[in-house]
Parts: structure tokens; sequence; C-alpha cells
């Protein structure tokens, strides 16, 4: 997904330059209207690409951030009793937050399944083995956390 996310993104941003240097060459030519136009389109159409690439479950030593195309939620460490892996209703096999008032966060990492899915929500796909070594980076990064 980061593969085809970041494509998205990086051709939009070049294909857009390109025509705003163009407008820019010619631009006792082009209308006001016409401009403003562009840049209104230009600047939801890259800022949809790049939010999409951005997607992600970021960890660091104090905090969480699960970042997704509409929405980033930051969770303190204390906050965040462990992690699950549990079906939503996009695909069988999801990484979940579990917090410590008892509710479930959904974040945007999963695990490749043998059935292919035409729906994407940008979020990241791994194989089972990356998969599971991230289950062990995040049971070893609760018990630093814990401590």
């Amino acid at each position: 997904m980061r593969l085809f996310s970041g494509t998205f993104a990086m051709v939009g941003t070049l294909f857009f330059a390109f025509v705003a240097f163009r407008m820019t060459a010619d631009r006792q030519r082009v209308p006001l209207a016409a401009v403003s136009v562009f840049v209104g389109f230009a600047a939801v159409w890259l800022t949809f690409a790049w939010r999409l690439h951005r997607t992600a479950l970021v960890i660091d030593q104090w905090r969480v951030r699960v970042r997704w195309l509409w929405r980033t939620r930051t969770l303190t460490r204390e906050q965040v009793c462990g992690f699950r892996t549990k079906p939503d209703w996009l695909v069988p096999e999801r990484l979940w937050l579990q917090l410590c008032d008892g509710t479930m966060v959904r974040t945007p990492v999963r695990r490749r399944c043998a059935t292919a899915y035409r729906v994407h929500d940008g979020g990241t796909v791994l194989a089972h083995e990356r998969y599971e070594g991230l289950l062990a980076d995040l049971k070893r990064w609760m018990a630093h956390v814990s401590r």
C-alpha cells in the first residue's frame, strides 16, 4: 500500500507542479477563475494523497499515535494497556490498541491474508512473519513501559 500511495502522491505533486509552471509561463492568457479552480483542486488532491500515504501507527517512548486519513489520535503510554489482533468490518486480522478504560482503538496495521480485498483503507499490510515480529516488539514496548 505504501508504494501505491507514495506513487499516487508523487505523481500528483509532479503533475500539479508541471501545470503550475505552464500556467505561470502563460500567465497573461490564463484567467483568474481557471487558476483558482486549479489551485483549489490541487490543494484537495495533494492533501488527500499525502494524508493517505502518511496513515500509520507511530510509537515512541512516551506515546502512541494512530494516523488515519481524516483523523490523528495521540495516546499517552499510560492510556494503553495492550495490543490485540481481531477482525473489523474490512479485514479479518487488524491490530487494535486496548485502552485501560476498556475501549479498543483501530489501527491502520493489518496482517496480509490469502483473500484479496478490493477496498483499501490506506493502512500498512504486513506479511505474517513481519506482523508477528511487530507484535513481539509491541509486547517488549509494553514490558518496558510497565517498569
